[in-house]
């Protein structure tokens, strides 16, 4: 079977997907795969299941009440968790005891012919290369090393389409220790043919000699499964995998360590916010208290407990209030009484100035005509009074 190259390197990315995050297999679109895995034997994580934060009882008011027509005092800034010291992030390795026996340093990368992929490839050219390889081959069972790798460099470039010729090279390239110019040769025999056994087990072992576990195991298990043979399954089973094991149970730990912290700054962050409010809300109840329902404040003697005569407890005027033209206006004519004849038509400004009126008329009326109502304009848009609404600009910043 043929699997097209971009498939292929989308594959790795969701299987390296999969080792760095196992719980995505429990994607209801990928239970399919999962099944399959199940059925190979594979060992799936149980998915791990954490209340979120929003999941603890609110008991308290969101909205404190409102508080007497007293100087409104600063809200002070929810306080933020002290953040924990964060554990030591050492490497895998360091948190791992691993088997290293046998890990090398990498080296440099070979320029070593990789021949043109662009070439059509004639017979003449196959039958040369073919010829080529039986000489490396043989260079090789003498144990001449760097003559079979210079054989094999000539036969890749009669015909560069060969995934053989790539693998075997790679294969030479082993034994001299060159885990990195393996890695090439091998990729790119994986490249033409996806299939190619001795290129995976190659790959294999090569990432065996850097130490990347992982990666062994996975390319090793790949070729086992292309064509089995004992020694490499020795060498996944008794070598390779257990240091792929505790690396990726380390991980693991350390990835539901990290989630561990990160739920409880929430619950932290949750706690402290709930506990703000129930201080705003105690306080605010305690102004309250001492102020009593016939408390004075503010405007010359238009207290109560909502302040200004109860003016802003009136739902459509606190929603007129919000209204960047209303506002807009109260302010043109708080500037210039003359301007309240600009607003005669706008059914909007006049409720509220009628509003206005109606909440005053019981309370020893106010100045009449227009300078009256200016009066009362620049009384709501500027009181100074320092009491309940010290600047109405607390309400009609958040319209601009």
């Amino acid at each position: 079977m043929n699997i097209d190259g971009k498939a292929l390197a989308q594959l790795k990315v969701f299987v390296q997907a999969c080792q760095m995050n196992p719980e995505i297999l429990h994607e209801p679109r990928l239970s399919f795969f999962k099944e399959y895995l199940i059925t190979m034997g594979a060992n799936i994580p149980e998915k791990q299941a954490m209340p979120e934060p929003e999941d603890i009882p609110e008991d308290i008011p969101q909205q404190a009440p409102k508080p007497e027509p007293t100087k409104a005092p600063t809200p002070e800034p929810t306080p933020e968790p002290t953040p924990e010291p964060m554990e030591h992030e050492s490497s895998e390795e360091e948190e791992v005891e691993l088997d290293n026996s046998g890990v090398i340093e990498g080296e440099d990368l070979l320029d070593f012919p990789l021949g043109d992929s662009e070439k059509e490839v004639t017979e003449a050219d196959m039958d040369k290369a073919n010829d080529i390889r039986r000489q490396a081959m043989s260079a090789m069972s003498d144990g001449k090393l760097d003559e079979a790798i210079k054989l094999f460099g000539e036969a890749v470039e009669c015909n560069p389409h060969s995934a053989v010729l790539f693998a075997k090279r790679a294969q030479t390239l082993l034994r001299q220790k060159k885990p990195n110019n393996v890695i090439r040769d091998a990729e790119k025999a994986l490249t033409l043919n996806p299939d190619n056994a001795l290129a995976h087990k190659c790959k294999g072992k090569a990432y065996r000699l850097l130490g990347r576990w992982e990666e062994s195991a996975l390319a090793l298990a790949a070729g086992q499964k292309c064509d089995y043979d004992d020694d490499t399954q020795d060498l996944l089973k008794n070598v390779v995998k257990p240091n792929a094991e505790k690396l990726r149970a380390a991980r693991l730990k350390k990835e539901t360590s990290r989630r561990e912290r990160e739920y409880k700054a929430k619950l932290d962050r949750a706690r402290s916010a709930k506990e703000a409010r129930q201080k705003a809300y105690e306080e605010a109840k305690a102004r309250e208290a001492e102020a009593g329902p016939g408390g004075m404040g503010g405007m010359g003697g238009m207290g109560g407990p909502g302040g200004m005569g109860g003016l802003f407890d009136d739902p459509e005027i606190a929603t007129l209030l919000q209204d960047p033209e209303v506002v807009q206006a109260m302010a043109d004519i708080q500037s210039n009484p003359g301007n309240m004849m600009k607003y005669m038509s706008n059914p909007k400004v006049m409720k509220v100035i009628s509003k206005l009126q109606g909440k005053f008329s019981g309370m020893g009326g106010m100045p009449g005509g227009m300078g009256g109502k200016t009066s009362l304009i620049s009384s709501i848009l500027n009181d100074k009074s320092g009491q309940m609404y010290p600047d109405l600009s607390l309400l009609i910043l958040p319209c601009f």
